[in-house]
C-alpha cells in the first residue's frame, strides 16, 4: 500500500502538473509549427479582438485628428494674420501717397500762384497754431535769418491771413487777423466803402458804419492798401450779419475770413519790392 500512496502523492503535486503542461504547451508548438493547427483558433480570435482593437484606437486617433485640425487652424490664422497685416501696410501706403499728392497739388497750386502774383513773396510753413479765445496766433518756420521782419505782411490763397508779430532767429509769430489785438483797412469790393476790420474770435468784425453806407451781407472784404502794410485787393472777409447800433446812428457787421486758419500749412510773406530777402523756399515775381 505504500508504494501506491507515493505514486497518488506524486501525480497530485504542483511540480507534476506544471511538467505536464509544459509538455502539453511544447507539443503543441511543435504541432503548430508543423501543421499550423491553431491558425483557425489566432484568426477566430482576431475577428472577436477587432472591434477591441479599434474601440482602443479611436482615442488616439481622435486626438492625432484633432491636433491636425488645430495645427492647420494655427497655421491659418497666422497666415490670416499676415495676410491682414500687409493689407494694413498697403492701406497706410496708399493713404500715404494720397496725403503726398494732395500736398504736391497744393504746392504745385501755391507755386503757380506764386509765379503770376504781381508781389515778391516767399513761402513760408506752419509748425504751430494758437486759437484760443484771447490769442490766435501761428507759428512759421522763418524768422530773422531768413530777413522776416515785424509787421510784414503774411497772405494765403484764399486771402489775407495777418502780419509777422514777433521774430526770432529761426521762426516768427504771426498774428491773425481775427485776433483781437488785430485791426485791417479793408474796403467793400461792391461799393468801395472804406473802415476798419478787428479781430472777433474767428471772425472780423466792422464797427461805426454809417447807415447811410450801402452794405450788404455777402459782401467782400478786400484790403484798401492804406498803411501801406498789406498791398490793396487782397481778399480778407465776407460780410454774414449786419445790426445797428444801439443809438441807432451807425451799423455794425460781421464778416468771415476767407482763410481757414485751423487747417494752414502754407504761408506767403509779402516783401517790399526794393527789400532783398532770404529764403529756404523762395518764390518771387517782380511787378
Amino acid at each position: 500500500m505504500e508504494p501506491l500512496h507515493n505514486k497518488r502523492h506524486l501525480t497530485q503535486s504542483p511540480l507534476f502538473h506544471f511538467l505536464v503542461l509544459e509538455l502539453i504547451c511544447v507539443l503543441l508548438m511543435v504541432s503548430d509549427k508543423n501543421q499550423s493547427i491553431a491558425q483557425p483558433l489566432r484568426n477566430g480570435l482576431s475577428y472577436l479582438a477587432y472591434p477591441l482593437i479599434k474601440t482602443l484606437e479611436w482615442p488616439q486617433q481622435f486626438f492625432q485628428s484633432a491636433q491636425l485640425a488645430l495645427s492647420r487652424q494655427n497655421s491659418l490664422i497666422q497666415e490670416n494674420t499676415a495676410l491682414k497685416q500687409q493689407l494694413i501696410d498697403a492701406q497706410l501706403r496708399v493713404q500715404q501717397n494720397t496725403t503726398l499728392k494732395a500736398e504736391n497739388q497744393r504746392l504745385r497750386t501755391l507755386l503757380k500762384a506764386a509765379q503770376e502774383s504781381p508781389l515778391s513773396i516767399s513761402m513760408a510753413f506752419v509748425t504751430n497754431l494758437n486759437m484760443s479765445e484771447k490769442k490766435q496766433h501761428i507759428i512759421i518756420n522763418q524768422g530773422s535769418n531768413a530777413g522776416v521782419f515785424v509787421g510784414q505782411a503774411v497772405i494765403g490763397l484764399e486771402g489775407v491771413i495777418g502780419q509777422v508779430d514777433i521774430v526770432s532767429a529761426h521762426n516768427a509769430h504771426v498774428i491773425l487777423i481775427t485776433d483781437t489785438a488785430h485791426a485791417i483797412p479793408v474796403e467793400s469790393l461792391r461799393t468801395g466803402i472804406r473802415t476798419l476790420a478787428y479781430g472777433h474770435q474767428d471772425a472780423v468784425i466792422l464797427n461805426e458804419i454809417p447807415v447811410s453806407a450801402d452794405v450788404r451781407e455777402g459782401d467782400v472784404l478786400v484790403t484798401s492798401g492804406f498803411g501801406n502794410r498789406f498791398p490793396r485787393g487782397l481778399k480778407v472777409a465776407q460780410l454774414t450779419h449786419l445790426t445797428m447800433t444801439e443809438n441807432r446812428m451807425f451799423q455794425s457787421a460781421t464778416a468771415l475770413p476767407f482763410v481757414n486758419f485751423e487747417r494752414l500749412t502754407e504761408v506767403f510773406l509779402v516783401w517790399p519790392n526794393n527789400t532783398p530777402h532770404n529764403s529756404d523756399i523762395a518764390i518771387a515775381t517782380e511787378s
